[in-house]
């Protein structure tokens, strides 16, 4: 058990909000962190809109958010794309494009694959394979397996990804949460000195968020919020720390810092 977490990652979907709207205790336990001066980073697999977008959500839901406080497995995989000169096909919603702006995409060499109802269906799946079995490559903006939404919960990216992988018998390249090099590359953003141990991950995804940041060599939180459901701290290996929400874990590492 950690004395004190220097640094907080917040997971935001099922964490901080639902759709347009804030979880009971997020807007206030985040308060309470900036308010004592704990360094704070958002993290998140959300592939379905932009940055950009994604800020402006969180602001019309009332809790102010600057663009660099954010860290999204939409920007790691621009940056993947970029650092192999890739050409992908993108399989995005419209409002996720914006980060690929500039980027190359004639002659695709690569799939890329968020969260993208609209590009889900057998023509542009067909597309995507076929490129697949052409030897172009495989890259997963996140693998979830479900997602929260205002409806309840919804099919995730992963279970697209996971048909591709099948049909092109072919291994993803995955950029988001619970690769270990997304959670280093988020604290190195947030603070080049922080190391893992010294950070706090905490999101309501129990094996991506959690179980993948002590993997990580980060400390962990479950929130029951967002997807969880009862029982996940249980199911598939043991977090750090269990909290009911935002609140309950600033509490905690606000009285942690006083002793």
């Amino acid at each position: 058990m950690v004395k004190m977490a220097k640094a907080v990652l917040l997971d935001l979907s099922g964490t901080v909000h639902v759709g347009d709207h804030l979880i009971p205790g997020a807007k206030v336990g985040i308060q309470m962190l900036k308010s004592h001066g704990i360094p704070i980073k958002y993290v998140t697999n959300t592939s379905k809109e932009s940055k950009s977008c994604l800020r402006n959500r969180l602001c019309n839901a009332g809790l102010e958010v600057h663009e660099n406080e954010l860290f999204t497995s939409l920007t790691a995989a621009r940056n993947y794309v970029e650092s192999l000169k890739l050409r992908p096909l993108l399989m995005l919603e419209d409002e996720a494009m914006k980060d690929f702006e500039g980027i190359q995409t004639e002659d695709p060499n690569s799939v890329v694959v968020g969260l993208s109802p609209s590009n889900f269906h057998y023509k542009r799946l067909n597309e995507a394979f076929n490129l697949l079995k052409n030897r172009a490559s495989l890259i997963a903006i996140n693998k979830s397996r479900y997602i929260k939404t205002d409806d309840g919960l919804s099919i995730g990216t992963g279970a697209f990804v996971s048909t591709l992988e099948f049909a092109s018998d072919k291994k993803a390249h995955v950029i988001g949460k619970p690769s270990k090099d997304f959670f280093h590359l988020a604290l190195k953003e947030l603070d080049p000195k922080l190391q893992p141990h010294e950070a706090l991950m905490v999101g309501d995804d129990v094996r991506d968020d959690v179980l993948g940041a002590q993997q990580a060599g980060l400390i962990g939180a479950l929130v029951k919020t967002g997807k969880y459901l009862l029982g996940d701290e249980n199911k598939y290996g043991e977090p750090n720390y269990v909290f009911e929400n935002l609140e309950e874990m600033a509490q905690f590492v606000l009285g942690q810092e006083k002793k």
